[in-house]
């Protein structure tokens, strides 16, 4: 009885996929989110590469202080 059961559970689950991503794909949803990543990626890579202005520094800023609050947060904490 069990293994009807996990059969019929697999088969719904294979064909529902499968229906997802056909849907998907003859929609353009897939082709949508990659074109968004590929230029978030672009955008990103471009910030990278870009001369070190202000923004670089605010961004490691952010980065080093970031972790050095949430230390101080937990010692405060842990101290009572």
């Amino acid at each position: 009885m069990f293994k009807s059961a996990r059969l019929i559970v697999a088969l719904g689950l294979i064909g529902g996929v499968s229906l997802a991503a056909i849907i998907g794909w003859v929609t353009g949803f897939f082709g949508a989110i990659a074109d968004t990543v590929a230029d978030l990626w672009n955008d990103f890579m471009g910030w990278v590469n870009s001369p070190l202005g202000w923004e670089h520094l605010l961004a490691g800023a952010g980065v080093l202080i970031v972790p050095v609050i949430v230390l101080v947060l937990i010692f405060a904490i842990a101290d009572g």
